[in-house]
């Protein structure tokens, strides 16, 4: 590391870090107090904004503003362009040499300064980084065809001065699979490798537990193999623990493809798709599962649920949404086909719906400056998410959601995807309404006693508008008082 990077090493203890909230694991804390962690942003890898005339300090500020508190960071080199993807226009972590080729002996001090910068923003304003160490767009593509990641990336043998094709096990020229040889390094004991990605991972965790915000997610989008995973997540937390630090590590399982809930069989573990973060807390110490956010409606809903009582019975930990996608793409559906376009409604609904769901972070999808297939990626940062953000942020605070559960058993004269609930039994209850149905339904109040507190919060507007006292016992009737999106807290005084 750097002088620079040692001079702001343990800025504060470890007990202050980000870690699992004591008192209730399915939720984070940080500087000892639990917290709910919701953000937005433009881009996936915000390191490379720093030092753009404070385009990254300008970004984060916006998200600070408005109430949020979490970002994706990608260890990646993937510009977004009008023009597509560019994997050319970026620096990577290693020394360019006169030639165009990379050494990887040596490092791109400018790429690592970004790196910090970014590091020490987030840091300075209380933003959660989730950084992903590898991302496979990154690596995939054709050796030698233009217009892809792994034709420009530095591990490609034609790019560095290191290794030729001969003298790995794992890569071979021509075209690769999305997870291939140069991932499997672990696995194959490509020494040749597999040394310089752990001196790369080596130096990504280092600058990273100079701080005591961030988060590891091993990958994006891949589907790791469990021996990878394991070895990765290994390292990394074997490095934290040599620097008295604790990390905690994530894989990236894709939860899409087949369905979580066909079955109440518990021979579902033998799906890889969710048998690696949830049965092996050993492995990983938190799980994420962006991509159920494809879903929409009741399903992205229940599969939440769902995923979120597997998780309890082998150890309550944070359940992460690092993606809230704009468009829909229903589980068992073809990426390339079966994606539809929703309503601005029913893609910010899924922010609201994970909330209800238990979920321990939510962050709003890039918006790109082009639409693959048409469709719309995300809200990103833009006004639409900072609303939301803003509402999500009032409520949550207000409701005190680390005490609560999703509660869908309470509610009655429901329709499909009318309204969701979350409770604390006997202290607090919470609905929100995503504008569909007749926006009216019942509450099942029947273990609250005396009279409960009914303050109604007008999404669209950020703002609390309806209060009256409810009779707690029974079944109490609530109507959203107008059209749109509403959330209703009830509680003890």
């Amino acid at each position: 590391m750097t002088d620079a990077t040692q001079q702001v090493i343990h800025v504060r203890g470890p007990a202050e870090a980000i870690r699992p909230y004591a008192a209730n694991p399915m939720y984070w804390q940080y500087k000892g107090k639990p917290v709910l962690l919701l953000g937005g942003s433009d881009r996936d890898n915000l390191f490379h904004w720093a030092g753009e005339d404070g385009r990254l300090a300008a970004h984060l500020d916006t998200l600070r503003a408005c109430g949020g508190n979490y970002v994706r960071c990608t260890i990646s080199s993937r510009e977004y362009t009008p023009d597509g993807y560019r994997w050319d226009v970026l620096p990577y972590p290693f020394k360019r040499l006169d030639d165009g080729r990379y050494d990887l002996d040596q490092w791109d001090e400018a790429y690592w300064g970004r790196l910090r910068s970014f590091l020490a923003a987030t840091h300075t304003r209380g933003i959660i980084a989730q950084v992903e160490v590898w991302d496979m767009w990154n690596e995939a593509g054709h050796s030698d065809q233009p217009g892809n990641g792994w034709y420009c990336s530095p591990w490609n043998p034609n790019n560095n001065v290191n290794y030729a094709w001969s003298d790995t096990l794992s890569l071979k020229p021509g075209r690769t699979a999305f997870y291939n040889g140069f991932h499997h390094a672990p696995v194959s004991q490509d020494r040749v490798l597999l040394a310089r990605q752990c001196r790369f991972v080596g130096r990504l965790v280092d600058e990273c537990l100079a701080y005591d915000h961030v988060l590891f997610q091993l990958d994006n989008e891949s589907g790791i193999d469990f021996a990878v995973g394991r070895y990765w997540a290994t390292f990394i937390r074997d490095r934290a623990r040599a620097q008295g630090r604790a990390a905690y590590v994530c894989d990236s399982r894709r939860f899409h493809q087949p369905a979580p809930c066909v079955t109440t069989e518990f021979r579902d573990w033998h799906n890889p798709e969710i048998q690696v973060p949830v049965a092996n807390p050993d492995v990983y110490t938190f799980c994420d599962i962006s991509q159920n956010n494809g879903n929409g409606g009741q399903a992205q809903y229940d599969n939440l649920v769902w995923y979120r009582a597997r998780v309890l019975e082998h150890g309550a930990r944070p359940i992460n949404h690092t993606k809230c996608y704009h468009f829909n793409w229903p589980t068992g559906a073809d990426f390339g086909s079966g994606r539809v376009s929703p309503s601005d409604a029913e893609a910010s609904a899924k922010m609201w719906r994970a909330i209800f769901g238990g979920a321990a972070s939510i962050r709003f999808h890039r918006h790109t400056p082009f639409s693959p297939a048409g469709l719309r990626e995300g809200f990103g940062l833009g006004t639409t998410a900072q609303t939301h953000i803003r509402s999500a942020r009032l409520f949550t605070d207000a409701a005190c959601v680390f005490g609560m559960a999703p509660a869908p058993a309470r509610l009655t004269a429901r329709e499909e995807n009318e309204a969701y609930a979350m409770a604390a039994p006997g202290e607090r209850y919470a609905v929100f309404f995503t504008g569909e149905g007749d926006r009216a339904v019942e509450l099942d109040l029947q273990d609250a006693c005396g009279v409960l507190r009914e303050r109604w919060l007008n999404i669209g507007a950020s703002r609390w508008e309806a209060e009256r006292a409810a009779e707690a016992g029974g079944r109490h009737k609530l109507t959203a008082p107008g059209p749109g999106q509403w959330a209703v807290l009830l509680q003890r005084d």
